[in-house]
């Protein structure tokens, strides 16, 4: 019990509910997102991450100035490429998985219905709502997924191209 007893970072915190929904989603399987859905070749992550995160971009990356730009792609090149070590991996693995994951639409919303599932605006709002939250949890989550697509658009070509970085 002393370890419910410490004071836990905020990256402590964010990587123990990452891994919590990821355990979880182990035997509460994920809600099938996109199987019967036209996906490029993905080498290093799945079929469900990818659409998952394509659902996340249309809410974070709205407006950018690469019109074409495929954040489930941009995920499944840095997992693929990446010479991180494998902890980095599984938990960007398991990021990726959260708007797919039952538990955490329950845990963050008490909804059966997780984030991928629900409509553009349904999905935007509740987003929305985790951003001022008072749950530490909800504004980490929707700051991470925010940042983290953030990241993969900046390092896009023709991104910095648009931006006017010289490439």
């Amino acid at each position: 019990m002393d370890f419910l007893e410490k004071d836990l970072s905020r990256n402590t915190f964010l990587k123990l509910s990452i891994k919590a929904f990821a355990i979880t989603a182990l035997s509460i399987k994920g809600v099938n997102c996109g199987n019967s859905l036209v996906t490029p070749l993905l080498k290093g992550i799945s079929q469900e991450e990818y659409f998952n995160m394509q659902s996340i971009a249309e809410i974070f990356l709205e407006g950018n100035p690469v019109p074409n730009f495929d954040l489930g792609k941009a995920l499944d090149d840095y997992i693929y490429g990446h010479p991180s070590p494998i902890q980095t991996k599984d938990l960007v693995h398991e990021l990726a998985g959260a708007p797919s994951s039952i538990l955490a639409a329950l845990l963050l919303d008490f909804s059966l219905t997780p984030l991928v599932k629900l409509s553009r605006e349904e999905r935007e709002k509740r987003l929305l709502s985790w951003k001022n939250s008072s749950s530490q949890m909800k504004r980490g989550l929707f700051g991470v997924l925010r940042q983290f697509s953030m990241f993969l658009l900046a390092s896009n070509k023709e991104y910095q191209k648009a931006i006017g970085y010289e490439v």
